[in-house]
């Protein structure tokens, strides 16, 4: 009786809406610091238009590469203002400046933040957070530094800048005297040495492997990183500056971490201008099954919408509408607690 019920509630919202589509999702970016004098409301008005577009670099930086970043540094304040969905001022207090210092709240909505990048070409990264192993070598006039005389080893994870995205998280490999030789006896071909040799059985598999050169006061990178079992390669040169050199090193920390975070993000492209279409079935087990779906639909940031194909009061068949990988959303069923199992190519999903 009450999956009847159930039945009859869920035909009245089909009817109601005729498809249901994911609710407004917004993109937060929380605690946006601004400071500056207000004695207005014109004041006040221009201030927090400030911390929105601050907002927005920070979104950007975040989920964009940085050949489109740099497309929209040109960016007018009206056209931003055009894609929020809210913000709100958390907290307003005045500094030793007599200043105002206020933190904002910023909600982007992603209907409004999907149509800008399609019209401006431009595919958004999907990225979660993630953490890496790091090996960090340094190799100063041919000679190899590991560990506790190796700046980057040392200062790695000491080195942020305000700007920094917080998604990958960096765990130095831990010291270890057969990895030291095997590092040593591979000296001049280390470019091509089997990382996970050095990796122990309680670190991530996930790793960033990163030779910084320094030689005839030059300063360059390789870097080699393998990410869900996917690896990548990539040279950098890097400036120096002979009369500064801990400078020169710190400015080589911020490049590299940008160019892992690129890596990154390469590897989570979403193009919103080419949706895809996924069937799948639910089995019912209990009679809010269908409402948690539901919920669960409405949170997944890559969906676009979803629609009802049939329903009985044992099972339903969706269609969503959905952006980037397939992968993608079967990695979000996994996050939500959906359990997936894929036979000749049908979906079938549980609430675990």
């Amino acid at each position: 009786m009450n999956k009847v019920i159930l039945i009859i509630y869920i035909i009245m919202i089909i009817f109601k809406t005729e498809t249901l589509f994911s609710a407004n999702i917004v993109y937060d970016v929380n605690n946006i610091k601004i400071v500056g004098k207000i004695t207005t409301d014109k004041d006040r008005k221009k201030l927090v238009e400030k911390g929105i577009y601050k907002a927005f670099v920070k979104f950007i930086n975040k989920t964009l590469l940085q050949e489109d970043i740099e497309k929209l540094k040109n960016i007018k304040n009206e056209e931003v203002k055009d894609l929020i969905f809210s913000y709100q001022i958390a907290s307003n207090k005045i500094n030793k400046e007599k200043k105002n210092e206020l933190l904002i709240n910023v909600k982007f909505q992603q209907s409004k933040i999907n149509k800008f990048l399609v019209k401006k070409g431009i595919s958004y990264s999907d990225v979660s957070d993630i953490s890496l192993t790091l090996f960090p070598i340094f190799i100063f006039e041919k000679e190899v530094y590991l560990y506790s005389d190796n700046f980057f080893y040392n200062n790695w994870n000491d080195l942020k800048s305000e700007e920094e995205s917080s998604f990958i998280t960096y765990n130095l490999a831990l010291e270890n005297i057969e990895d030291f030789a095997y590092i040593n006896s591979n000296k001049e071909n280390l470019e091509s040495i089997d990382v996970g040799r050095l990796l122990t059985s309680k670190e991530n598999k996930n790793y960033a492997f990163v030779i910084i050169y320094f030689s005839k006061n030059k300063l360059r990178a390789f870097i080699k990183t393998s990410i869900q079992n996917k690896e990548i390669i990539r040279n950098l040169d890097l400036m120096f500056d002979s009369m500064d050199k801990n400078k020169s090193y710190n400015s080589a920390v911020q490049v590299i971490k940008n160019e892992i975070k690129q890596i990154w993000k390469s590897q989570n492209l979403v193009d919103f201008s080419v949706p895809s279409f996924l069937d799948f079935s639910l089995e019912f087990k209990n009679i809010n099954d269908f409402l948690k779906i539901k919920n669960i639909l409405d949170k997944i940031e890559l969906i676009d919408n979803y629609s009802v194909l049939e329903l009985t009061k044992d099972y339903a068949k969706l269609r969503i509408k959905y952006n980037g990988k397939i992968v993608k959303i079967k990695e979000k069923f996994t996050e939500k607690n959906i359990l997936v199992d894929i036979v000749d190519n049908e979906w079938k999903l549980k609430i675990n």
